[in-house]
């Protein structure tokens, strides 16, 4: 049973501070941008083809399939941030467009429920490459076999799920499911949501341990976690069913994917045989085995996710011990403190515990939504408050870094150190990009990051029964089931968070920070205790107009990383509640990496360069300068002249053309 449940975006409306301010970016300009690349009608971005890719599959339109075998994707996640773009918002036209495309989708959906544009519009075997000799298809009982009556092949079915590894005809399925409950909760229009079932259906048919099925299981998780929102959306127990059952065959022996691998003229579709590691995939243990996050970020934590939902809907407790210890894994040792995950490039994948280097790391922006979507989980599975300090975390620095202030260019990665310089020289840092791009050929971090915009009154609040959750104190008025209150403040930059019951009976538990706690608490100017239970503090039952106010410890502090992380021994950061600072060179000028802090930190604070209430600080500290010729290397230490440190939220780096970036400083 969760313990929480987030509410729906129906329910909170946000009405000041930043996430409101990026939620009218979603809207006003983040949607349509991305409508507008769908349709490949963005001079100079990447091309898409996502849209014509379906069109072609319905028989609206003649040509090949273009792009990624996950380029589905990107338009179901679109069509996701639209359904809480509608529910916050509303906007007929928008709806409009939204509606052709589940029509779309419909019409691209096979006769037996089956929906992938790739593997229904490519050669014989599904496979963009040449066809390769003696192709054996993978033929499930009481399904097409690639073959009709006469014997003649059907294109695109011989091979369905004939390399789940790498095919993603699973992933995009998840993210259809989870796009469809998303539309139909803000619409009530069930026309995609029906036709998500039907792939869903087909799926249950396919997968299993029953005879004729295929035992097999997606290479990329996602469609766990959409499986469990059919099943939350239309209360069909044989989706959670199926969900559990990718997660109890994963790992088991013999694996899977290598028998799919050794079938014979199996299509490699990438060509990087490090990504059969079984670790990759995190296939070297049953889920509910593993203890220690590894592998590619975004696939891991998309199964940890899931994970957590079926501990919590199954009352399973060996996988609930399972999460706990992913969760200690990822953001005790393997996260940076900008709620980034995936310290190498090499399969965007996890490293040892305390690598995480600051210039090559990946930390691809879905994978830090999809810790913001696990480590709710992990609130709503314990009841405890803890999780969501991680989610701040991400969200306020790696999630809204990865968008610019246009809200038409974006990042893939996230370092936290850049001299563009040595992006542009050593391979090594050939995934940094130094500022952001309009698209990607890979394109799954733009509307990824716009669901997760949407999506953040969910995360900031939550039910249970008459019980009302504060996780992130965003301003907004919160409607729903009973709840009425008015939350007022500028969080994440202001300090003072009040709570105004707009009914009788408001029972509030607001959470008690790690990163900006609360340091004095009343109730209509009068003091109350500050106690704590579970991570939440406890609030008298509020009647109407009642006013909780709690001041919130937001002066800037430095943090320094674990002694194991070598590469930033002796150094600091900066940050003011849970965000992160960073020195850019557009303030500092050229050599930020000679820039240190003073030991004791003074700083000023003031308006950013934003004019939007983001706040900078100016800190006291040092720049090294270094006297005499250009030699290399030379006996003398450099001269530590006093200097003024300009830092900005890390949210904001890079929205004033390319330059060096430097989260962490040295300390003198």
């Amino acid at each position: 049973m969760k313990k929480q449940t987030p509410l729906p975006p129906a329910g909170v409306r946000l009405t000041e501070g930043l996430a409101q301010r990026m939620q009218q970016l979603v809207r006003d300009k983040v949607v349509p941008y991305q409508w507008e690349i769908l349709h490949d009608r963005v001079e100079g971005a990447a091309k898409s083809h996502c849209v014509e890719n379906f069109r072609i599959a319905a028989g609206l339109s003649a040509g090949e399939h273009y792009g990624m075998v996950f380029q589905d994707s990107d338009l179901y996640k679109w069509l996701e941030a639209v359904a809480y773009t509608l529910e916050v918002f509303g906007d007929p036209a928008l709806e409009a467009q939204a509606d052709e495309m589940c029509e779309l989708i419909r019409l691209a959906q096979q006769p037996d429920g089956y929906l992938n544009t790739y593997y229904t519009l490519c050669k014989e075997d599904g496979c963009a490459q040449k066809r390769q000799e003696g192709y054996e298809p993978c033929r499930v009982a009481g399904l097409p076999d690639g073959s009709d009556a006469t014997g003649e092949r059907l294109p695109g079915l011989g091979n369905r799920f004939g390399n789940l590894q790498q095919g993603h005809e699973l992933y995009c399925a998840g993210h259809l499911f989870e796009a469809a409950a998303a539309y139909a909760a803000a619409t009530g229009k069930r026309d995609l949501l029906q036709t998500a079932c039907r792939f869903a259906d087909y799926l249950v048919k396919v997968f299993g341990t029953g005879e004729g099925q295929l035992r097999g299981y997606p290479g990329h998780q996602e469609v766990e976690v959409g499986l469990v929102r059919l099943y939350e959306a239309t209360g069909g127990k044989r989706y959670l069913d199926l969900a559990d059952y990718f997660l109890s065959e994963r790992g088991r022996k013999p694996l899977y994917f290598e028998a799919e691998r050794k079938r014979k003229g199996f299509c490699d579709l990438f060509g990087q045989p490090a990504l059969y590691l079984p670790t990759y995939a995190q296939i070297h243990a049953r889920p509910v085995e593993q203890t220690d996050a590894v592998g590619h970020a975004v696939r891991a934590l998309y199964m940890y996710s899931a994970m957590a939902d079926l501990a919590a809907l199954k009352s399973d407790p060996a996988m609930a011990h399972a999460c706990a210890a992913l969760h200690r894994s990822v953001t005790e040792r393997r996260m940076y403190i900008t709620g980034a995950v995936g310290s190498t490039h090499v399969g965007e994948s996890f490293t040892g515990d305390y690598n995480l280097p600051d210039d090559t790391v990946y930390g691809e922006s879905c994978a830090s939504v999809a810790l913001m979507m696990f480590e709710s989980r992990m609130a709503a599975l314990t009841g405890e408050g803890g999780p969501f300090d991680t989610v701040e975390r991400a969200f306020f620095n790696r999630v809204l870094g990865g968008i610019s202030l246009t809200g038409t260019e974006f990042f893939y990665v996230g370092p936290l150190a850049v001299d563009p310089a040595a992006c542009r020289e050593n391979p090594d840092l050939h995934h940094v990009t130094t500022v952001r791009q309009p698209w990607f050929d890979v394109a799954c971090c733009p509307t990824n990051i716009a669901r997760a915009i949407m999506s953040i009154g969910g995360y900031a609040y939550a039910e249970d029964g008459d019980t009302l959750y504060v996780n992130i104190p965003l301003a907004a008025e919160v409607r729903h089931a009973g709840h009425a209150v008015r939350v007022e403040g500028e969080y994440p930059y202001g300090g003072t968070v009040r709570i105004t019951a707009l009914a009788d009976g408001q029972r509030v538990r607001l959470r008690q920070s790690g990163l900006a706690p609360a340091v004095a608490l009343t109730l209509n100017g009068s003091p109350l205790p500050l106690a704590a239970e579970r991570g939440y503090l406890i609030l008298p039952e509020l009647r109407l107009a009642d006013t909780v106010e709690a001041t919130l410890a937001m002066a800037p502090h430095y943090v320094a990383a674990h002694p194991g992380v070598t590469n930033n021994v002796g150094k600091a950061a900066v940050m003011r509640g849970p965000l992160v600072y960073c020195a850019e060179q557009a303030d500092n000028g050229a050599g930020v990496a000679g820039l240190a802090f003073a030991e004791a930190l003074a700083c000023e604070e003031s308006e950013a360069f934003t004019h939007d209430g983001a706040v900078a600080l100016t800190v006291k500290g040092f720049k090294a300068a270094f006297a005499g010729d250009e030699a290399l290397y030379r006996n003398a230490l450099p001269v530590w002249e006093a200097a003024e440190i300009r830092l900005i939220p890390y949210y904001l780096w890079a929205n004033r053309g390319e330059g060096e970036m430097r989260v962490y400083l040295n300390v003198r």
